[in-house]
């Protein structure tokens, strides 16, 4: 099959489009699947949490939300591919409820210390939750000089469409229509102005200078595909730049919005203060645009709502890039990430997850729900000046 212009091939294509296991197309319960999953030495939450008790009462319930959402849809990327470590996404904001004995295990498996039982609402607004006023620590200077880079983002969805696994080529596309409008209000002498690039409307120079920026995202995940993410590709993609491509904007990769502010060095609070100001006005855009006075999807007992349980609660992950070439010379990658997690935090490589581990690693925010954004700068922040300050013992 030859491909278009998108990459994308002619026919049925496993990089981009939705196939159901053979046993979730029949609505039966993928025993075969799980048992094997169950049975290897790594095993997705989603085999776990998916017994056949939980099949049971499922397997005939649809999701009272937009999407109608299925158990079988649910679970299809990590009975699809076992060898995820969550594996299972939500259709609509009800899934969540709808499925519950379902979901929140695999919500309290994957955010350790978290009850759905005990979770409290969060207070303020996300505007409120992204002050970055109310951030109480500082980076010291060692930790400073050592950073070489530093990117923050959020996932949100809208509330007034389906999560993107639940939802079509037109609501993708209106999406992308009401965003435009949204970037076309911001400020032509805000740092946040720019321009929205629409994977349907570019021309190839512009696709490849996205491409070789790393600012464009290009599907082609199997796994991404089996939860629906890539469902009617290309419609309704899109990336948003500032013109000095420290505000990005990712529009139907996965969530309906991956809100991401980055730039080299090490000024955390300048970046989150940015990421905070461009949250702030899509939320105020799409809320003058919309009329709709709750712009963000919010679930009562963990905040946002994004369509894999990984990222529920704020969505957002905080990271560094921070040279300390003694450290993982001196005691490995693995006991600086045990170091990390005791913090709160995480390690990764030098250019981020599963990549080699070089002179520098990635110090990213653990923690995704129950606290709001800035308490996770904080926890990054307190974790860079740690790992600094082993660096300069040794």
């Amino acid at each position: 099959m030859e491909e278009n212009m998108f990459g994308k091939k002619e026919g049925f294509d496993p990089d981009y489009d939705l196939k159901l296991e053979e046993s979730l197309a029949k609505n039966e319960y993928p025993a075969q699947k799980i048992a094997q999953a169950n049975a290897s030495e790594h095993t997705s939450l989603c085999a776990k949490m998916c017994t056949q008790e939980v099949w049971n009462k499922y397997k005939d319930v649809k999701s009272s939300g937009p999407a109608k959402w299925t158990l079988a849809r649910a679970v299809n990327s990590g009975i699809s591919y076992p060898e995820s470590f969550v594996g299972c996404h939500a259709g609509d904001k009800e899934s969540y409820d709808d499925f519950s004995d379902f979901f929140y295990p695999v919500i309290e498996a994957y955010h350790e210390g978290f009850s759905m039982k005990e979770g409290s609402k969060l207070e303020g607004t996300p505007s409120e939750r992204m002050n970055p006023n109310k951030i109480s620590v500082d980076l010291t200077s060692s930790a400073e000089e050592k950073i070489v880079s530093t990117r923050i983002r959020v996932a949100r969805n809208l509330s007034m469409f389906p999560l993107n696994p639940g939802g079509t080529k037109e609501s993708r596309e209106k999406i992308a229509d009401l965003m435009a409008k949204v970037y076309a209000k911001i400020d032509t002498d805000s740092d946040l102005a720019g321009d929205f690039h629409l994977h349907t409307k570019m021309s190839d120079d512009e696709r490849q200078a996205l491409i070789d920026g790393h600012f464009l995202f290009r599907g082609k995940d199997r796994m991404q595909a089996a939860s629906g993410y890539h469902e009617h590709w290309p419609h309704g993609r899109g990336v948003y730049l500032n013109k000095d491509k420290t505000f990005v904007n990712w529009v139907n990769e996965g969530d309906h919005l991956r809100i991401i502010s980055m730039e080299m060095g090490g000024d955390v609070k300048s970046v989150f203060s940015r990421l905070s100001a461009g949250a702030k006005a899509i939320e105020d855009g799409v809320r003058e645009i919309s009329g709709e006075e709750e712009v963000f999807t919010m679930h009562p007992k963990f905040g946002a709502v994004t369509c894999c349980p990984s990222n529920i609660g704020t969505g957002m992950r905080g990271s560094v890039h921070i040279l300390v070439p003694k450290l993982i010379e001196t005691i490995g990658f693995e006991e600086i990430d045990r170091l990390c997690r005791e913090r709160n935090c995480q390690a990764r490589g030098s250019t981020g997850e599963h990549s080699e581990v070089i002179d520098r690693i990635d110090v990213s925010n653990w923690r995704r729900i129950g606290f709001p954004e800035y308490e996770l700068v904080e926890d990054m922040i307190k974790c860079a000046n740690f790992l600094a300050e082993e660096e300069d013992k040794l």
